[in-house]
């Protein structure tokens, strides 16, 4: 592979695909909204070139910026801003900027947030077979549900090769906590237990996959991405608490949870813990699959998840250290 593009390129999953690339001597454009967003060390990189682009404005400089590229990682993204400008408008252009440059394969940065898992029984498997939907459910599960069907409607109709890539929750230096956990408030964590483990998705996974993926020039269909060694909350939480937090864990079961739920207005403007799309999504107990990954994508070495915690907090502390 010859020329590989990745939109997205400064965020958390992007900064770590272009790493990845690099790693197996696979040139990249990298393209990021401002160019002082690129981390420094990329300068020194002849492999990467760096594209300043706001994704969202026009499809016609991204499409001159993607001549000869014969595959996309599409990372760019919203995790908490607006979701119609820097989700789906920027997909929009970036269809219309692939089918104009003639981009032949897109890898698309997908998200467990799609599943909705309300089909799915307590403490039932979860696999690239559970249906889809984001109804009732925050802003950034329903852009990403939106998006997935954009580019399988895109492919479909202008015959590029689709990978996509649903990545579970994922976690590294600067963010080693997940919503699946529980809520906060100040030093005190409310562990929301019912079971199940949490689907969490090391950074390092995900780009590793996502750049496996993008060497597939026919397209490897829909992926789910989780590490292997999958915790339950009080492990999480025991290994998390090697950064100095929680002071204090306080469990409450789900079923009590659950209760609280549906005794209030399923409405926007409730907490998203008292609506029950969105506590189902985030608490129902279940366990994750990831056979067809390694199927797919081809075997690949993790450590345990306490190895990998205490590594990434080792890491989080030495750059915020003076």
């Amino acid at each position: 592979m010859t020329h590989l593009a990745i939109t997205g390129a400064a965020g958390f999953i992007g900064r770590h695909c272009v790493a990845e690339a690099r790693r197996q001597n696979i040139p990249v454009r990298a393209f990021v909204r401002r160019l002082e967003s690129a981390p420094p060390d990329w300068k020194a990189d002849s492999g990467i070139t760096v594209v300043a682009l706001d994704l969202a404005e026009s499809s016609d400089a991204l499409a001159d910026a993607l001549k000869g590229v014969q595959t996309l990682i599409h990372c760019a993204a919203t995790l908490s801003g607006d979701q119609i400008r820097d989700t789906l408008t920027v997909s929009r252009r970036v269809i219309d900027a692939v089918v104009a440059a003639d981009v032949p394969h897109v890898v698309l940065a997908g998200s467990f947030d799609v599943y909705d898992v309300r089909q799915l029984a307590d403490h039932a498997a979860l696999t690239e077979d559970c249906p889809t939907g984001a109804a009732g459910r925050t802003d950034y599960a329903n852009a990403k549900h939106a998006q997935e069907t954009m580019f399988d409607d895109g492919a479909a109709l202008y015959g590029f090769a689709l990978s996509t890539l649903r990545l579970g929750a994922v976690w590294g230096p600067e963010h080693l906590f997940n919503a699946h956990v529980g809520p906060a408030v100040s030093s005190l964590l409310m562990m929301i237990d019912g079971g199940g483990t949490l689907p969490l998705c090391r950074v390092e996974l995900a780009a590793t996959m996502l750049v496996r993926a993008a060497q597939t020039p026919t397209g490897v269909g829909i992926v789910n991405v989780i590490d292997d060694d999958l915790p339950d909350r009080c492990r999480f939480v025991t290994a998390f608490r090697a950064c100095g937090w929680p002071k204090a864990t306080m469990r409450i079961p789900l079923g009590v949870w659950r209760l609280f739920a549906s005794a209030t207005p399923d409405i926007g403007a409730m907490p998203g813990l008292l609506r029950t799309p969105i506590l189902e999504t985030r608490h129902r107990p279940l366990t994750y699959d990831n056979a067809h990954m390694h199927k797919i994508l081809g075997p690949v070495e993790m450590v345990s998840f306490e190895t990998a915690m205490q590594a990434d907090i080792d890491r989080q502390q030495q750059a915020e250290a003076p």
